[in-house]
């Protein structure tokens, strides 16, 4: 979690991350609640991405009371901003609605007046929805948040995007109101950090795995909702500008109530409340889901409401297709399109979370169960599971499963994520003389996807190792390193179809040198074989020593997926290649968490720029040249 020394320069925004980092954790000290077992850090060592996550577990943790001094809240307020702009946002205005706004001839009156309000469904960070009035969050009873550090539930998102100010003000109403908050009612207080203006709480109806809902629990789910509208309904909008709600799914998740059922009580109710009112000064409402699933049955319900409106079964295809709103283009965005187009020379590095945005996600459970089923019984259930483990009930198991990873790797279809990356650096950074070539690629993924995407392979380093080998694991010399092709296409056929294993007679292959086992080529521990990928480590090296002889030349490294499993190998490389490049090199960093945050020093320096987001989504945005 911490780094070797110290960092040299140390900006004002960490040094105001830093005071409210050691605030905290004398206050935890002395904090009766936190126990005497309170972990303790060294704060001038830490990354600064390890020092956000724990500034956010500890406010997570941190009772509404006793308030925060006021310096140590604005500071934290600055932070949670900083957080909030490296993220990828979208507007709600940019959300194509399923169904359409609706306006009409006023019966009594004749002026026009609203009828329906627009209704859309979008995935996605909902504190990260911009020109939104309010956000639901469903609550608990206690309406205080969660104060479990990580937790993934929406109560835990919005109270950590909001800043411990929400939680006061959440405080201040129960102390007040002096009992918990029943279900089905709401509260309203302002969003603070969060783009929303408001954040509107609700208490859902709690149902018990795998029991049905009971005409009550569906009641009040009902009225969650019911009251959810008209808070926003007197809430006040600002000149011009349409009123926005944007609403979580209630209920389900933690609280259990079964997704299908709470979809078809939320469109159902919405619709109903406001085909019962003359007008409404609520113009969009937003349904913001977590899943790909809950996306399809909010949509699917919708759009047959649509059909059904339209009298057209044709627009039924339209809940499939559902077109992604355009990111907002944030300030960071904009630079890191920026340090594009000025740059020289590009230095393409590439971790995990690359291969993740093609659905190639090691910790990914639904992707083991659905290629490798044949192993879960090991106890594996993602990728990452199977790596040091070596309490195989057969040397034919152990190969069996390495010849399915490889088939899985290399039948991995083509991915437009890559191609149009190949694109962007050929137009941009090619020539037709290699040697003016100017740019290269440096990942520590083995899965051989740039190579498979057409990346010239003098051009790709991999300093973690190449599925495309497999070694001698005593490593008896240095050309104990084999191709692993042949090894598939020799066991490939004899694998049982159901087990994924091979038969027991089957003879796994040796080390034609010393007879100890083969394995993949993959940096694991000490007996990885760096031999085969040397070459094209000293050509990266080379390129960006070339590359910076001018003082003129500008270089950026655009660091994709890289987070903080072997920070080592790319990560802290890159930094350092940027705080001693004396302003020639600049980083750009996308991806979820560790992955798509930059270092403060550098970012005050504008040097560095970070967006946290999808990588499809927001290279799309800053390739766009």
């Amino acid at each position: 979690m911490s780094r070797l020394a110290p960092f040299a320069n140390v900006s004002s925004a960490r040094e105001e991350f830093h005071r409210t980092l050691n605030f905290l954790q004398k206050e935890k000290q002395v904090c009766q609640c936190c126990g005497p077992s309170a972990a303790r850090y060294d704060v001038e060592t830490l990354d600064d991405w390890d020092a956000l996550t724990i500034l956010k577990a500890s406010l997570c943790a941190r009772p509404a009371h006793p308030p925060l001094p006021f310096e140590i809240q604005t500071a934290i307020d600055a932070t949670l901003a900083r957080d909030l702009a490296t993220r990828a946002q979208v507007s709600a205005m940019d959300i194509v609605p399923i169904l359409p706004r609706v306006m009409g001839a006023d019966e009594a009156s004749d002026e026009m007046i609203q009828k329906r309000p627009a209704i859309s469904v979008w995935r996605g960070d909902i504190t990260t929805l911009r020109d939104c009035t309010a956000i639901v969050n469903a609550a608990n009873s206690k309406l205080l948040g969660c104060f479990v550090p990580g937790h993934q539930c929406i109560d835990n998102a919005i109270h950590a995007a909001a800043g411990p100010r929400l939680r006061e003000a959440c405080h201040a109403l129960m102390q007040a109101q002096g009992h918990d908050e029943a279900e089905g009612l709401a509260k309203v207080t302002p969003g603070f950090n969060l783009n929303a203006d408001f954040v509107i709480h609700t208490v859902g109806p709690q149902v018990k795995r795998n029991e049905a809902p009971s005409t009550k629990d569906i009641l009040l789910l009902a009225r969650c909702y019911e009251s959810c509208l008209q808070a926003a309904e007197d809430l006040p909008v600002r000149t011009g500008e349409r009123k926005v709600l944007a609403f979580c799914g209630i209920s389900t998740g933690v609280f259990g109530f079964p997704t299908e059922e709470a979809c078809a009580i939320a469109v159902r109710t919405v619709l109903n409340w406001f085909a019962g009112r003359r007008t409404s000064t609520i113009t969009d409402i937003v349904f913001n889901v977590f899943s790909k699933d809950d996306e399809y049955l909010y949509r699917r319900r919708l759009v047959e409401i649509l059909a059904r409106e339209k009298h057209d079964g044709d627009v039924l295809g339209l809940h499939e297709k559902g077109m992604a709103p355009s990111l907002h283009l944030s300030k960071n965005i904009q630079t890191a399109r920026s340090f594009l187009r000025g740059a020289d020379y590009l230095v393409l590095s590439a971790g995990a979370g690359l291969s993740a945005a093609t659905g190639l996600d090691y910790t990914s459970n639904e992707l083991f169960t659905r290629h490798l089923p044949g192993f879960v019984k090991y106890g594996f259930s993602c990728l990452y599971d199977v790596f040091g483990f070596n309490s195989w009930s057969s040397d034919q198991a152990r190969w069996s499963y390495l010849i399915n990873h490889l088939i899985l790797i290399w039948d991995w279809p083509q991915q437009e994520l890559y191609s149009d990356l190949r694109d962007f650096v050929e137009r941009r950074f090619a020539s037709h003389n290699d040697a003016d070539t100017r740019y290269f690629v440096r990942t520590s993924n083995a899965d051989g996807l740039f190579i498979r995407h057409e990346f010239p392979g003098e051009r790709v380093s991999t300093p973690q190792g190449h599925y495309a080998q497999v070694q001698c694991v005593r490593k008896c010399r240095r050309g104990a390193v084999f191709d692993s092709a042949p090894f598939v296409e020799a066991a490939e056929p004899r694998l049982d179809a159901k087990s994924q294993h091979l038969p027991e007679d089957f003879e796994v292959p040796k080390c034609p040198f010393c007879k100890s086992d083969l394995v993949l080529c993959v940096r694991g521990g000490s007996y990885f074989n760096d031999g085969p990928f040397l070459e094209n480590e000293r050509a990266y090296r080379e390129f960006v020593g070339n590359a910076l002889v001018s003082s003129e030349s500008k270089v950026v490294i655009l660091e994709l997926g890289v987070g903080m499993n072997t920070p080592s190998v790319l990560r802290w490389h890159n930094e350092n290649l940027v705080r001693k490049s004396k302003g020639q090199v600049r980083l750009i960093r996308i991806g979820y968490g560790a992955a798509g945050f930059a270092p403060l020093d550098l970012v005050e320096q504008g040097l560095s720029v970070g967006i946290h987001g999808d990588i499809r989504g927001c290279l799309k945005v800053v390739m766009d040249d």
